[in-house]
């Protein structure tokens, strides 16, 4: 959509941040054996030039709309390999194998997902023992915040014409609920961001 351009070139440093901390958390990866990657909600592939090098995506979207985009992206970027598109939804992921994944990344999806816990149960089940789960999402402030009640205004309209999109959920709580044996999370507040989705959350979730 038009009205979500000036969203989206705002929230690129954010793309960019969040795979440097999946680089961050991979220290003794050794770049000749391929990373396995599943992207939940891949849409036209935005953060494939933010992939680490020898990697090796399944992609996974229910959408097709943007599997176009998706497929002029994927000619870009040499350093990404791409093993199988999974048309499914996240919440359950037949298409994919248990603990087959070294990391399962997520941007601007679970804020849309009907069932958050199913989709987290999901990416725990399909992640290899050590393996990192990498989220980036617009959250709620905190309940104090002037920002929470804007939000909670804010919500009813904002889910109902953008694809179900939740402004102000607690993701990180909700993923430390399930079952990981590690969570970091750091969250921003960009002032060029309109104040019902400035909160961006970008998180490690370590199986």
């Amino acid at each position: 959509m038009e009205i979500l351009a000036p969203i989206e070139r705002k929230v690129e440093p954010f793309r960019k941040r969040a795979f440097e901390v999946l680089q961050e958390h991979l220290p003794n990866r050794k770049l000749s054996t391929p990373l396995e990657i599943l992207e939940i909600g891949i849409g036209g592939g935005a953060n494939l030039e933010y992939y680490p090098d020898n990697s090796n995506l399944t992609a996974l979207d229910k959408n097709e709309t943007f599997s176009k985009y998706f497929e002029d992206n994927k000619k870009k970027f040499s350093h990404v390999t791409y093993k199988k598109m999974v048309s499914s939804m996240a919440e359950n992921m037949e298409g994919i194998e248990d603990s087959s994944m070294d990391v399962v990344v997520d941007t601007y999806v679970l804020c849309s997902v009907q069932d958050m816990k199913a989709v987290i149960k999901e990416v725990k089940r399909v992640l290899k023992p050590g393996g990192k789960f990498l989220f980036l999402e617009h959250v709620a402030f905190p309940d104090s915040h002037l920002g929470s009640k804007v939000q909670s205004f804010a919500a009813p309209l904002w889910k109902l014409f953008f694809d179900g999109c939740i402004l102000n959920r607690k993701f990180a709580e909700e993923i430390r609920k399930g079952g990981f044996s590690n969570v970091e999370c750091e969250t921003k507040y960009p002032s060029d961001l309109w104040l019902f989705f400035r909160p961006q959350a970008i998180g490690i979730a370590t199986k």
